[in-house]
């Protein structure tokens, strides 16, 4: 119960601390949320994504009857992450990296810029996934031109069918949405940086701010000797010097005015000549 007591006192002594602190607690998150803003704004280029939904069926979803069967659909879901393999290959993706070639440098198409794609950049912005566990998966390209994303997302869409039915000869896709040019950024998020930020320059002040306290073993005023030695009397305490001396550092130029009034004093005391001829009855 003691060692119990002893912490939730260390944590209240904590949290004190703290609070006589928080004008640095704020200041410091406004400046770290300030730079992180000034960063996200100035330094960091924005991505755009362009997304396109696909359809997953086999051969056999064709049926006489037009019905499709619960194993039909089973049997899609397998296919998807299939199809994101083929997605993903060198013969999709080499075939989309001489597309871009192809159209770079023509009037229309600078977006696509002058330097050569490779498969493996491409891969990295390319993601897809099965939306909500079904038969149906999505193809996202993320770019930092929205009109790039729009064009690479197309021409998978224009070469993935032929290749899937080329590998699988199992099934094929169909395409539900085609990507559209998206007109806002998906990353950074300006506000969501700034925030982070902000919470960053707080915790570690508030860490800094704890640690120190945790290191400090100075008692700086009666009431820490009282709360850390309760059971020890507090029988006297040494004054402050330093503190004094500016106290009285304001009457200083008093007292030395005083001595040198009595310095005079002294002085012209001691000029006087006493003659005894001075004294002497005149005749």
């Amino acid at each position: 119960m003691e060692q119990k007591q002893e912490d939730t006192i260390d944590l209240l002594k904590l949290c004190k601390v703290l609070l006589e602190k928080i004008w640095l607690l704020i200041i410091v998150a406004v400046l770290f949320a300030a730079v992180a803003f000034v960063y996200t704004r100035t330094m960091i280029k924005p991505e755009y994504q362009a997304t396109s939904k696909l359809y997953v069926f086999n051969k056999s979803d064709f049926g006489s009857s037009g019905a499709v069967s619960s194993s039909d659909i089973s049997t899609s879901k397998v296919l998807v992450n299939t199809y994101i393999v083929v997605l993903q290959s060198d013969s999709v993706l080499g075939q989309v990296v001489d597309t871009i070639s192809e159209y770079q440098g023509k009037e229309g198409f600078e977006y696509l810029g002058s330097k050569p794609y490779t498969t493996k950049q491409l891969r990295s912005m390319i993601s897809a996934g099965s939306i909500n566990n079904t038969e149906s998966f999505s193809v996202t390209v993320k770019a930092h031109d929205p009109y790039e994303a729009k064009f690479i997302n197309d021409a998978i869409l224009y070469f993935l069918p032929d290749e899937i039915i080329r590998v699988v000869k199992a099934g094929a896709v169909e395409i539900i949405d085609k990507a559209s040019i998206p007109s806002l950024p998906s990353s950074p998020s300006v506000i969501k940086n700034t925030v982070l930020g902000g919470l960053v320059g707080g915790v570690l002040t508030a860490a800094i701010i704890v640690v120190m306290a945790l290191f400090d073993n100075v008692i700086h005023t009666e009431e820490d000797l009282t709360s850390e030695f309760p059971d020890i009397s507090v029988i006297g305490v040494i004054p402050d010097f330093k503190s004094e001396k500016h106290k009285t550092t304001g009457n200083k130029g008093t007292s030395r005015v005083k001595m040198e009034e009595v310095k005079t004093e002294k002085k012209s005391k001691k000029e006087i000549n006493w003659d005894d001829d001075d004294f002497e009855d005149e005749d």
